[in-house]
C-alpha cells in the first residue's frame, strides 16, 4: 500500500507593518499544499484571512529576522520580533550621543546592544519557524531569495574593508 502524497506546510509568525496605519498587527503566514495564506489577527480576538493564493504566484524575500511576501506587485513585510525595530534606533541614538559626549561608554554599550539586538532577533526568526518556511514555501514552488545574517555581516564588513583601502591608498597618493 502506498501512501498518499503529503505536501509539507510551516507556518512563520511575527507582525505586518501596516503602512496606512503604522501599526503592527500579529500574522502568521502558513505554507500548505502548495497555498500561502496570510493570516491577520484582528481587534475581536480572531483571525482574518488577508490572501491564499498558490505558491508558484508568489515571490518570497528574505533579509535578516523579516519575511515579505510579494502577491500581486503588493508587499506584505512580516517581522519577527518587531520590538527589534525599536532598540536598534535606540542603541543607536546612544552611539550617537556618546560621539557628540565624546562619552565611549555610552559608544561601546550601543555596539553591545546592537550585537544583542540582532542575536535576539535573529533567534526569534528562528523560534517563529522563519527557515522551515523558506523552505516549505520554495519547495511548494515560490521563488525565494534569503539574505541572512552572515551575508549582512559580511557586506558590512567587506564595505569597512573598501573605505579603510581606500582612505589609505588616497592618503598614501597624495602624501607623494
Amino acid at each position: 500500500m502506498t501512501m498518499p502524497l503529503q505536501h509539507p506546510q510551516a507556518v512563520f509568525s511575527g507582525a505586518w507593518g501596516d503602512t496606512t496605519t503604522g501599526a503592527w498587527h500579529p500574522v502568521q503566514a502558513v505554507v500548505s499544499a502548495g497555498i500561502v495564506t496570510l493570516w491577520v489577527a484582528s481587534a475581536a480576538g480572531g483571525w482574518t484571512q488577508h490572501f491564499s493564493v498558490p505558491a508558484r504566484e508568489i515571490t518570497v524575500k528574505s533579509a535578516a529576522q523579516r519575511i515579505t511576501l510579494v502577491v500581486g506587485g503588493r508587499s506584505y513585510p512580516i517581522l519577527a520580533d518587531p520590538a527589534a525595530v525599536g532598540r536598534a534606533l535606540g542603541f543607536t541614538s546612544m552611539g550617537i550621543v556618546g560621539g557628540v559626549a565624546h562619552h565611549h561608554g555610552y559608544g561601546v554599550a550601543s555596539d553591545v546592544g546592537r550585537g544583542v539586538n540582532q542575536v535576539a532577533a535573529a533567534n526569534a526568526f528562528s523560534a517563529r519557524g522563519g527557515g522551515e518556511f523558506l523552505s516549505v514555501v520554495r519547495a511548494s514552488g515560490a521563488r525565494v531569495s534569503r539574505l541572512g545574517y552572515g551575508a549582512i555581516a559580511a557586506i558590512g564588513c567587506g564595505g569597512g574593508a573598501v573605505v579603510v583601502f581606500v582612505v589609505l591608498a588616497v592618503t598614501v597618493a597624495f602624501s607623494l
